[in-house]
């Protein structure tokens, strides 16, 4: 995975994340080094009978900080059929596209994450809009936003390609999200005095 600037053709977040579902273990250091787990200090620990729900969720990285969490309800929802197949057995998975209404009721979850998501849907106000819907009052959505000017380039075996992104600017998420309902508390995390990606904390009241 690289940034490399040549022309390669583009595919839709499908397309691209079937293709390299068997790979995306390989950046899992990496990606737990960048973030660090930091968002673990906003984790409900304590709280019984939690409902959660991971929004996108690739092939599971995630699930090795919630599972300590004390659930009774453990949902994994990605685009692609072949990353939720890396998933634990006793984990509910479910393929949704977060640009259409998500398959869930009113009220059904108390905590949602969603981590390297956004900047792969180009209307995020309606993914915010259903976040508040199927979450319960009181309760909270954690968002992992980064930077990303640029699509990586993937390859795998001879194909070379990268995966459609959008660079939603910082003043839209937060607009989209207050006006969706929430209450937004936010976390900048800086490399090198640069703003690299923030950890967006959501509470529906």
């Amino acid at each position: 995975m690289t940034y490399d600037s040549k022309h390669v053709k583009m595919l839709n977040p499908k397309e691209g994340y079937d293709l390299v579902f068997d790979k995306y273990w390989e950046y899992h250091s990496y990606l737990d080094g960048f973030d660090n787990f930091a968002f673990s200090r906003f984790l409900p620990r304590g709280r019984d009978n939690l409902r959660i729900v991971d929004l996108w969720s690739w092939d599971g990285r995630l699930y090795k900080s919630l599972s300590d969490l004390r659930f009774i309800r453990y949902v994994a929802c990605d685009i692609s059929e072949k990353l939720l197949s890396k998933h634990p057995d006793k984990v509910e998975k479910i393929v949704c596209d977060l640009e259409s209404p998500l398959p869930f009721d009113d009220d059904s979850f108390d905590l949602a994450v969603s981590f390297f998501v956004i900047e792969h849907l180009s209307n995020i106000e309606s993914f915010f809009e259903e976040i508040y819907r199927i979450l319960d009052k009181d309760w909270t959505f954690i968002l992992w936003y980064f930077f990303q000017r640029r699509s990586f380039e993937w390859k795998v075996w001879k194909d070379t390609f990268k995966i459609k992104i959008y660079n939603h600017r910082l003043e839209d998420v937060l607009k989209y999200w207050k006006n969706a309902g929430f209450e937004v508390n936010t976390l900048p995390v800086k490399e090198k005095g640069n703003l690299i990606w923030n950890i967006f904390v959501f509470e529906k009241n």
